[in-house]
């Protein structure tokens, strides 16, 4: 089986032939993997054998991260996740701005939505699209752990104007 790769925006307004509904973002997920005793703002890969850095386009905006806590020694370990401009930029740069202190101990699975309490300021943020395309970093949190792995899903939608074009 082919993978189909879109390079526009992909919504749907729900069969509508007379193009009279508005065109919705369809939610999309990225794989991401990093070491929980990482320096926080360290880049995330795809995963454990994959080293591509995770990047996420332009207007994207995160709404939640599900992750496996594999996260091993210190005392309740935790994690941060984040953004850095893809160019290396500063002006779109928040390395706990997706989660802030999320308990990474081992063996949980923890989905944090925009709202939670260790969301970071812009997980949800609808207010708050990518400007430009945005590195995903992540590392240890102010309790690091000694040992594990992280992996796990990034949900998040491009957001654009919803409109259908004849």
């Amino acid at each position: 089986m082919a993978n189909t790769t879109f390079i526009s925006n992909v919504r749907s307004n729900g069969g509508d032939n007379k193009r009279e509904t508005y065109a919705g973002s369809v939610c999309l997920q990225a794989q991401f993997y990093f070491d929980p005793t990482a320096a926080q703002g360290t880049d995330v890969q795809v995963s454990s054998t994959d080293t591509r850095k995770v990047v996420l386009p332009q207007n994207s905006v995160i709404t939640g991260i599900t992750f496996n806590g594999d996260a091993t020694g210190g005392t309740d370990p935790t994690i941060d996740m984040g953004y850095t401009d893809f160019d290396g930029g500063t002006n779109f740069v928040d390395v706990d701005g997706l989660l802030n202190e999320a308990n990474a101990d081992a063996g949980a699975v923890v989905t944090v939505w925009g709202g939670d309490s260790t969301a970071g300021a812009a997980l949800g943020d609808v207010d708050l699209p990518a400007t430009e395309r945005i590195k995903i970093v992540g590392g240890q949190g102010a309790s690091a752990a000694t040992g594990g792995t992280i992996t796990g899903i990034i949900h998040y939608y491009v957001k654009d104007d919803g409109s259908i074009s004849n």
